[in-house]
């Protein structure tokens, strides 16, 4: 896997966890046919051990903490990857830690839409910690 395919998968993971700001409401959810929940996961009615998301009430507050660190260390994992701004060698902690967070979130709120974004942590994991996928600086 080259390094910016790497950087878009990080990427990708940075939105589905950021998206918990931002569910989808009832008319949004049929948007395409339904697709939109894939790309999508977060929807009011969501809810789980922590709570659940409401249109009156939002969101559960520890879900919050967990979907915005997952989030920021997957962006400062990409920025790392794609050699901006956050030293190299950090990339492999952040991408860690922003896949376990993540992982307990999907987890924590668990339905069919956050398969995808499940998949997408193990895939992080999986490059991250295996041996067949090296990064190294420039």
């Amino acid at each position: 896997m080259t390094r910016w395919l790497f950087v878009g998968l990080l990427l990708l993971q940075t939105h589905f966890a950021a998206s918990y700001l931002v569910p989808l409401d009832k008319r949004a959810q049929g948007e395409f046919g339904g697709l939109l929940q894939v790309a999508w996961p977060w929807a009011y009615g969501n809810g789980g051990p922590l709570g659940q998301i409401t249109l009156g009430s939002g969101f559960p507050i520890v879900g919050f903490w967990i979907a915005m660190s997952a989030a920021l260390l997957f962006a400062m994992a990409a920025l790392a990857v794609g050699g901006l701004w956050v030293p190299f060698p950090w990339w492999r902690t952040l991408a860690v830690g922003g896949a376990v967070f993540s992982i307990a979130l999907m987890v924590l709120f668990f339905d069919p839409t956050k398969l995808l974004p499940i998949a997408g942590d193990l895939t992080v994991l999986a490059l991250t910690l295996g041996t067949w996928m090296p990064l190294t600086a420039r």
